[in-house]
């Protein structure tokens, strides 16, 4: 089995690519999904399943293992399970996985689905893949590295790891049998670490595409999740896990040909580039291939695309500043004697400035501008609060959410939190807090 903590791992391995069924061949009805099932070796664990429409178990398939950031199973799964139908693949999802929370819950999460895999289902164990989203994004490239030999992609959404020697980008350096797929939003607070990992991949020379949809931080939209599923399938027939076919190979071109192509038509020169020069990588030689290559070194060197490039780079730079000057910020409010006022903290985190610049700049600046809020308004609605409850100082908890209702109304994990700071200092007057969380009308309060 696996063990992500010693970097175990307790496989057999089967024949590369046996019994690999046809992307979308005869595929027919919807397939099966249980919704919850409890594992038998360790019944506090539970997962979500779908099975393709022509599971058997006499051959072997690939499977597909997410983790939810918020143990969101069957939610998960779903944006996941029209593409698992189409290409035959097994997807299992956690009611176990979640982050920001210590203990990590994630390695005994996925321990757990690959032992039941094994236990219960015909896989192929040379394609094991990896989905994950924001703090699993995250884990799920770490599972990646004691799994070599077995997993051959992972799916990593608004998430990733700076870099180390023995990370993933370097474990799997030169090995054409494991990709990566990342991506990340246009609002995404993340949106800079994910691009850096994408380059890190391309420069180890592993195949990886990189994917930016329009949103915040969020699992993309069910279509991009199957895009990713269709490259890694693809990935696959390049890197020998299973037989090539190559009609599906050329409709596929063909679609990713037409997008860069309409991308560019439409003023993307960047992303037209990207995918242009993805083409090249994917696809086995051919003419088609060699005009995606040709294309992407025009645009390339064009001034649109030089000056994107070089706007681009300074705003990451901004990205990384404000990282480390939003700790600076935090650390001087946790040296006053008192809680800082909500107007002091929007002040020393430059609320308004970028406000302005998210709803009045270009197209690039606007970007970023709405990425570094989204960072400050994670860090005051939920980072920070969650903290100072724990350490019972519910007052700064509710320094911190009001100033988070500057930039946006709380929602979700921030109301609970919000109601647990309130409860914790009922004496508390926060005139800006009055609205927030506030039930819909015919509902009531939790």
């Amino acid at each position: 089995m696996f063990a992500a903590g010693s970097a175990r791992v307790i496989m057999v391995a089967v024949a590369v690519g046996a019994g690999a069924p046809k992307p979308g061949a005869g595929q027919t009805g919807a397939g099966r999904l249980e919704e919850r099932v409890i594992s038998v070796s360790d019944t506090a664990q539970k997962y979500a399943l779908y099975l393709p429409p022509e599971y058997t178990p006499d051959r072997k398939w690939p499977i597909l293992f997410v983790l939810d950031p918020r143990a969101r199973a069957v939610f998960a799964l779903k944006l996941f399970q029209d593409a698992a139908a189409n290409l035959g693949w097994v997807v299992m999802s956690s009611y176990n996985s979640m982050s920001d929370t210590f203990p990590d819950p994630n390695e005994q999460a996925l321990e757990t689905m690959l032992r039941s895999a094994q236990e219960r289902l015909s896989i192929d164990r040379s394609r094991l893949y990896l989905a994950g989203f924001s703090g699993t994004a995250r884990a799920v490239l770490r599972f990646a590295v004691p799994l070599r030999g077995h997993i051959a992609g992972v799916i990593a959404v608004g998430g990733a790891l700076g870099f180390e020697m023995d990370g993933p980008e370097t474990v799997f350096a030169g090995d054409s049998a494991f990709a990566y797929f990342g991506a990340a939003g246009t609002r995404d607070f993340n949106y800079e670490e994910v691009l850096a990992m994408a380059d890190r991949f391309g420069t180890m020379h592993v195949p990886f595409r990189l994917a930016v949809f329009d949103g915040p931080h969020s699992w993309p939209p069910p279509d991009l999740c199957g895009e990713a599923m269709e490259w890694l399938e693809l990935r696959a027939m390049r890197g020998r896990l299973r037989a090539t076919d190559p009609a599906w190979v050329r409709v596929r071109l063909q679609h990713d040909l037409a997008r860069a192509t309409k991308l560019e038509l439409l003023g993307h020169s960047d992303e037209a580039l990207r995918l242009y020069e993805g083409v090249a990588r994917d696809y086995p030689p051919s003419p088609e291939t060699s005009k995606a290559a040709e294309r992407a070194g025009v645009l390339h060197s064009t001034p649109a695309v030089e000056r994107y490039r070089k706007e681009a780079s300074k705003l990451a730079e901004k990205d990384r500043e404000q990282a480390g000057e939003l700790q600076k910020t935090f650390r001087w409010a946790r040296s006053l004697p008192d809680p800082p006022t909500p107007e002091s903290l929007v002040e020393k985190l430059r609320i308004a400035k970028l406000k302005k610049t998210a709803e009045h700049g270009d197209s690039l600046q606007a970007a970023s501008a709405k990425r570094l809020l989204a960072r400050i308004f994670a860090e005051l609605a939920f980072y920070e609060p969650r903290t100072y409850i724990a350490q019972h100082s519910p007052n700064r908890a509710l320094a911190m959410l009001e100033a988070a209702t500057r930039i946006g109304p709380l929602e979700g994990a921030s109301c609970a939190l919000l109601q647990a700071a309130l409860r914790a200092a009922p004496q508390e007057q926060q005139p800006g807090l009055k609205g927030q969380c506030a039930p819909a009308q015919g509902e009531t309060a939790s």
